[in-house]
């Protein structure tokens, strides 16, 4: 006897791929319409159903087990951090470490107030801000939960990336780093 749908255990993989899939659907959909071309988005939203499902029926195989890209303790894959955060992490990182993730500039963060009056965080690297655009707290959170982003030394009222974000970086720079197009190729 085979698990039913509701019973199949998430591929976190597998869902950070058909969301990257959904959000080409919508992106491509939206282009589309704002210069007059022709639109298919029941026909892409459709084919992109269908291959879920069949992955989604393939992956429920009681013989086949689930693939481990990555330990607890070790770099979190690129697909698993959310897309905003993932953007803030990824400038945040080469900022810091450079494309090779071997440059060791001072980078961290400061609080500071976005442009909307809300709570956020300034990149300074080398003494310096290195974007006029904060980074908003909510963007953050997800980062600092994911253990990414830590707190620096205690009073300091700042944040750095932590060693597994350093540890995450370098095997997204090792595997290509080639973001955001590599998103599709899970």
């Amino acid at each position: 006897m085979t698990k039913s749908a509701s019973q199949v255990s998430a591929d976190p993989f597998r869902k950070a791929k058909f969301r990257e899939i959904a959000r080409g659907i919508v992106a491509k959909d939206r282009y589309n319409r704002k210069y007059g071309l022709a639109v298919d988005t029941a026909g892409a939203i459709a084919g992109a159903l269908e291959r879920a499902y069949r992955q989604g029926v393939a992956g429920s195989r009681p013989d086949r087990q689930p693939q481990s890209r990555n330990s607890e303790t070790g770099p979190l894959d690129w697909a698993l951090i959310p897309p905003r955060p993932r953007n803030a992490f990824w400038s945040v990182c080469l900022a810091s470490f450079g494309r090779d993730g071997m440059r060791q500039d001072e980078g961290y963060l400061v609080p500071t107030v976005t442009q909307r009056g809300t709570a956020g965080w300034q990149l300074i690297v080398s003494g310096k801000r290195y974007n006029d655009r904060p980074i908003a707290e909510r963007t953050m959170v997800p980062l600092v939960r994911l253990g990414l982003i830590e707190a620096a030394a205690v009073g300091t009222g700042r944040l750095i990336v932590s060693q597994h974000g350093q540890e995450t970086w370098r095997l997204f720079n090792k595997r290509g780093g080639r973001f955001p197009d590599d998103l599709t190729d899970l």
